[in-house]
């Protein structure tokens, strides 16, 4: 048999071996929903999948590894949830709740397997998860921090912590998501969730150093702009 020949066997197993990763991880993503990262076993996993045993160590070495991977498609729709790029770049009331509900409406989606890798970061300590909830906890802190820079360096922010001011209003929204969404036997209505995320926004606003329109940021592009007659002038924030 020609090598021409032999190809679309080859990719046929290609093709047949893609889904039956597919059907491990979409059965794992069931299981550990269900049962929770410590008492879900490979066993449950293959029998839901309807897979051999071997068919699973084919595409995966433990449970460990299965698990990061079923999450990993969550994790990037939460971080996708909070891109300003549809939404805007504003700090008004109307954006922040805007944003907060587009995250906790990602969460609800996810809310299952996102509590469970939370509840395993704080139980597992040798399997990698805590580091990996930190890490993407940091990605969003890291991201928040940069937009109120760049917000403060616009003059539309005074002076301030960012990095510590996105770190706790970010676990604001983190807390508010999982006791609310998270924990509840069912996800919650989408105007429970609008109302959550009020709720949250409205902490978010008040808490943020926002300038006064016509009063320049301390230590902001226009507050030390050459010629102002505002340089040092202490901002006026609400």
């Amino acid at each position: 048999m020609s090598e021409d020949e032999r190809r679309p066997v080859r990719r046929g197993k290609n093709v047949r071996g893609l889904r039956t990763r597919q059907e491990l991880l979409d059965a794992a993503l069931s299981c550990f929903s269900e049962y929770g990262y410590a008492r879900t076993r490979i066993s449950d996993i293959v029998f839901r999948a309807g897979v051999s045993q071997g068919n699973f160590y084919r595409h995966f070495q433990s449970k460990n590894e299965i698990f990061l991977e079923a999450l990993r498609p969550s994790l990037d729709e939460l971080h996708a949830s909070t891109a300003r790029g549809g939404i805007g770049d504003g700090v008004d009331l109307a954006t922040m709740v805007a944003l907060t509900t587009s995250y906790f409406t990602s969460y609800a989606r996810n809310r299952h397997i996102l509590r469970v890798m939370r509840e395993a970061a704080a139980t597992s300590s040798d399997d990698g998860f805590a580091e990996l909830w930190l890490r993407q906890r940091g990605s969003y802190v890291e991201r928040t921090s940069r937009w109120l820079r760049r917000l403060h360096q616009q003059g539309r922010l005074a002076e301030a912590d960012f990095e510590l001011l996105a770190d706790v209003l970010g676990s604001a929204i983190e807390q508010t998501a999982y006791v609310h969404i998270g924990l509840p036997a069912e996800a919650p209505r989408p105007e429970r969730i609008h109302q959550l995320a009020a709720a949250v926004a409205q902490v978010w606003h008040r808490s943020l150093p926002i300038v006064e329109a016509g009063a320049p940021a301390e230590g902001s592009a226009v507050d030390t702009a050459p010629g102002s007659d505002q340089v040092g002038a202490g901002p006026a924030a609400r």
